[in-house]
């Protein structure tokens, strides 16, 4: 999650540069040691850059600094984790894949989706490590965090929890935090929870999303490279399965329709090109399954489901067919490679 850390120093900069120009940026990195151009630092621990710069200006310069980053997450932030959520089957998926990116981010704070009677609610936890900078963690995360639920919901920015749980006192910008989350926030509580609709978890990710969902999804087809970036009917069946998985569902006639061609007219094109609409799923959920593995923590379970497999068991049986070793296997040998690296 690299990528997050980066952005989340670009998107500070220039939040100072437009809203606190009076806030001279060399001279805060300077105080944090962390350099006068800070937000290009090359450092491998970006993510805590921006927690020492956070902390510094909440302290002197503008104490509702977390608030206001978090207010500028967006999905694309998570590459291959925010391209996950926007193919999701439903919010509930979604959101418990938003929740494995905040944990994947940071050991400072572990995010789980937990079923009520009447709510979905998110729960945040924070570590022994974060307690000397709990508001600032809270501050950021919870907003960062509906803004990524917004992102999958129809409403968008117009949807708003039912209620707000923070463990935190109330600071003198209280108000802020309702403003930005649009709900009562509850200061002082035991839990530190967003409180969605339960009916909202089984609703479905619009794909009308399409700027969200080709920032993700290019980040994507940069890592597959060439066979999906050329102009064949092979590389036209892929960009579909990639950025509109929701309408194609890995079916012929979904994607014929996409593609302005009857089901017979495309088994045809395909045929022509050495290739097959079954080979072309298989090899776009298979790539897509190997990328999740390497580069996120979403379990075996959680992938299947989301490309598509309605049991786990078969998913591990293709992925092993294709690759000739299990998910498993492969996940841990690539683990082990890059601890030696």
């Amino acid at each position: 999650m690299e990528q997050l850390g980066a952005r989340l120093l670009r998107v500070l900069w220039r939040l100072l540069q437009q809203h606190y120009p009076e806030i001279d940026c060399a001279e805060l990195g300077r105080r944090c040691n962390l350099g006068e151009e800070w937000w290009q630092n090359q450092s491998s621990n970006k993510l805590v850059n921006t927690l020492v710069l956070l902390n510094a200006l909440r302290s002197h310069d503008a104490p509702a600094i977390a608030l206001e980053l978090g207010d500028l997450a967006e999905l694309s932030d998570l590459g291959l984790l925010g391209y996950a959520m926007l193919t999701a089957a439903n919010c509930e998926q979604a959101t418990n894949i938003s929740c494995h990116a905040f944990s994947e981010a940071s050991f400072l704070v572990r995010v789980k989706l937990e079923r009520a009677e009447q709510h979905g609610l998110i729960q945040f936890q924070l570590t022994d490590n974060a307690l000397p900078i709990e508001q600032l963690i809270l501050e950021l995360c919870s907003v960062a965090a509906w803004r990524y639920v917004q992102a999958i919901l129809p409403e968008g920015r117009s949807a708003v929890p039912d209620y707000v749980e923070l463990s935190c006192s109330p600071p003198d910008h209280a108000a802020r935090y309702s403003e930005l989350l649009g709900c009562t926030v509850h200061f002082d509580s035991p839990r530190n929870t967003i409180a969605l609709p339960i009916a909202w978890l089984s609703r479905p990710i619009p794909s009308g999303n399409e700027q969200a969902l080709i920032a993700c999804s290019h980040h994507v087809q940069q890592m597959f490279g060439d066979s999906y970036r050329s102009a064949g009917i092979v590389p036209q069946v892929k960009r579909l399965l990639m950025a509109r998985p929701q309408d194609c569902r890995f079916k012929l006639e979904n994607t014929a329709k996409l593609l302005r061609l009857s089901p017979r007219s495309l088994r045809r094109h395909l045929d022509q090109s050495g290739s097959s609409f079954r080979k072309i799923c298989l090899d776009v959920r298979m790539e897509l399954a190997r990328e999740y593995l390497y580069n996120t923590r979403m379990s075996l379970k959680q992938i299947a489901y989301q490309l598509g497999y309605k049991h786990p068991s078969n998913f591990n049986r293709a992925f092993s067919d294709y690759y000739g070793n299990s998910p498993q296997a492969m996940r841990r040998a690539n683990h082990a490679a890059f601890q030696q690296v």
